[in-house]
């Protein structure tokens, strides 16, 4: 599945709304994208590094589309600079934007819930 990852780094006196990219950004995405093959995605908020210091990207926004020319069509179009114009008002990270072929084996894709057995 062709996927549009957008990830922004956290450098030295880079700011990063969470908020405003949580309930207008993504939202917008959505609108404006949502009929031109947008299939899904998700956003990963950085939290931390493993050992606890700060993580180095303030987020990881991943957009799925139906096919890749959905996806390019949707970079050439109308709303693209709209939505990339709307980056910088939720931050001043130079965001890196690359085009990515999904994979998810099915073994990654399921659950395994084991209960306790009470007998």
């Amino acid at each position: 599945m062709p996927s549009l990852s957008v990830v922004y780094p956290r450098t030295p006196g880079t700011t990063f709304d969470f908020d405003y990219y949580r309930s207008k950004h993504m939202p917008l995405v959505t609108q404006l994208w949502g009929n031109a093959g947008l299939a899904g995605g998700e956003a990963l908020l950085g939290k931390s590094t493993p050992d606890g210091s700060e993580a180095p990207y303030f987020a990881i926004g991943i957009i799925h589309f139906d096919t890749a020319e959905a996806l390019r069509a949707a970079l050439a179009g109308e709303h693209a600079s709209e939505i990339i114009g709307d980056i910088a008002k939720f931050t001043d990270a130079e965001p890196v934007i690359q085009i990515n072929d999904r994979f998810a084996p099915a073994w990654m894709c399921r659950r395994v819930f084991v209960l306790p057995f009470d007998g």
